[in-house]
């Protein structure tokens, strides 16, 4: 059954949906001032978009209906076709990584129909695909051209793999 939003007869239609990227930002929320309210007389009838500028953060804003502006279909492109090449970029990252480990992580389904996961790959294999992201990190040409400088370096952490990796070791005279 789909979901539906009821709006009573006597209120305007929303002239914007849910989910509708605006110049200001995707409409995330919906307030109605109905007339002959508190609200309506206070600030105006009609309604209210709430609208999220920037999907990495909390803040939100409220606009009125004529503050809005929905992307023109080109613009409405452009930033589909951006977020879309961001997100194939993370996911080329993350099959990078997944290769670094040696693993193949795949879920499968059981007969009683809950996901399972693969055991963990060994504590050798994470800490050489660590090492191996590091030097990748430390030789990527945008880490060089920042000019980086924190306390602990890209060569502390290789190092503390290192100690970490003699620490996996099994003693001498255990062989």
């Amino acid at each position: 059954m789909e979901p539906t939003i009821s709006i009573p007869p006597v209120w305007q239609y929303p002239r914007f949906g849910f989910g509708q990227r605006t110049e200001r930002g995707q409409i995330i929320g919906m307030k109605y001032y109905a007339e002959d309210t508190y609200l309506a007389d206070e600030y105006g009838a009609g309604w209210r978009y709430i609208l999220l500028p920037n999907k990495n953060t909390e803040d939100d804003e409220t606009r009125i209906e004529d503050d809005i502006k929905l992307l023109s279909p080109q613009e409405l492109k452009t930033v589909l076709e951006t977020e879309i090449n961001s997100y194939l970029r993370q996911i080329q990252m993350l099959k990078h990584e997944l290769n670094a480990v040696g693993v193949s992580f795949v879920l499968t389904e059981s007969t009683d129909k809950k996901l399972t996961q693969p055991p963990y790959p060994s504590l050798h294999d994470l800490v050489d695909a660590g090492k191996f992201i590091l030097k990748e990190i430390a030789k990527h040409p945008d880490y060089l051209t920042l000019g980086y400088q924190p306390d602990l370096t890209i060569g502390d952490a290789d190092t503390a793999l290192s100690y970490l990796e003699v620490e996996l070791e099994p003693p001498e005279n255990s062989r």
